[in-house]
């Protein structure tokens, strides 16, 4: 697996890429009229305006050449908050997660990385505490076709994984 810093020529990959593994992430938990709200063109185009934002950069993680998983993240002084994580169903289980989340840490060594997670996605949640992401104690509610609360995570007292 390679991860990159995706540029302005990844545009339509980024955006089939995070649109489709965002609908799979969220097929169980979101209203249908919901999801079909989103689309790889609404993706590619926040991508392309995040190109001109130095605060956001955008990761693809690709296996034998093939887009399989993007990464977004908002760089906010001493804390990266990683905006979006999604990897394409056929890629998960086989690791991709772990590598791309370890090579996050490395970036971020120096900083506090947060993310938000649903309170109800219990595998996102496992995923995130794996990687010695702790739950801070905050919470929010989002609206995504109905109310959702998500759980703020962070590294600023990291576990170590064993």
């Amino acid at each position: 697996m390679i991860i990159r810093k995706a540029v302005s020529v990844d545009s339509k990959i980024i955006g089939r890429v995070h649109s489709i593994a965002w609908k799979q992430t969220y097929q169980n938990f979101f209203p249908k009229a919901y999801l079909e709200e989103d689309s790889p063109e609404k993706r590619e185009k926040e991508f392309m305006e995040a190109l001109n934002n130095k605060s956001i950069s955008y990761l693809i993680l690709e296996d034998n050449s093939e887009a399989a998983g993007i990464v977004k993240l908002i760089f906010k002084q001493q804390i990266i908050e990683i905006s979006s994580f999604y990897i394409l169903e056929e890629y998960r289980g086989k690791g991709f997660g772990t590598k791309a989340f370890d090579f996050i840490k490395k970036l971020t060594a120096d900083k506090t990385v947060i993310l938000w997670v649903l309170e109800n996605n219990s595998a996102a949640r496992n995923f995130y505490e794996k990687m010695g992401m702790i739950f801070s104690g905050e919470t929010r509610t989002i609206n995504r076709g109905k109310e959702f609360i998500q759980y703020c995570y962070t590294s600023a007292c990291m576990k170590s994984r064993s």
